[in-house]
């Protein structure tokens, strides 16, 4: 069997036709290389895929603001008023994606918002002091476990 398969390839006609199968191997491998190293270019050394606006990324640090909803704008202000805790972002996950009703008030339907977890992003988070207090404010509010809260250290924006 393996004779006649050494003979059909030696012919005049199937060599042609192996080079043609040859050539088009190469090219489909060439081109999938190509694709490979540039989906590598875009991405960042974790995997994720790296957007840069134009203008460095500020455009995004702007819109932040107008997705905080109201119980985040309000928790934010609350614990910027304690002491050593400075500038802070907060962003509050929810059971549900309801966004019609509210953590603080119950409003018409006499239902509240279950908070899931909490992310707090604050400038004098690297004193283990104030994010204790940060946890403490953030799980007597909501009336969730410590570990559904995490305080992190704010970078500061002097730079922008």
């Amino acid at each position: 069997m393996k004779e006649k398969l050494k003979e059909a390839v030696s012919g005049k006609n199937d060599k042609k036709a192996r080079d043609l199968l040859f050539k088009f191997i190469t090219l489909v491998v060439a081109v999938s290389m190509i694709l490979l190293f540039c989906s590598l270019l875009g991405q960042d050394r974790d995997g994720r895929t790296q957007i840069v606006d134009e203008d460095g990324g500020e455009e995004y640090m702007e819109s932040s603001a107008d997705l905080s909803t109201e119980e985040e704008l309000r928790l934010e202000q609350i614990l910027s008023l304690i002491r050593g805790v400075g500038e802070v972002d907060v962003m509050i996950t929810y059971m549900e994606p309801d966004a019609s009703r509210s953590v603080f008030s119950a409003e018409d339907t006499g239902e509240t918002r279950q908070v899931r977890g909490v992310i707090a992003a604050a400038e004098g988070a690297d004193s283990p002091v104030v994010r204790q207090e940060i946890t403490d404010a953030v799980t007597s509010v909501f009336h969730i476990p410590t570990s559904s809260v995490m305080v992190f250290q704010r970078e500061s924006r002097t730079g922008f």
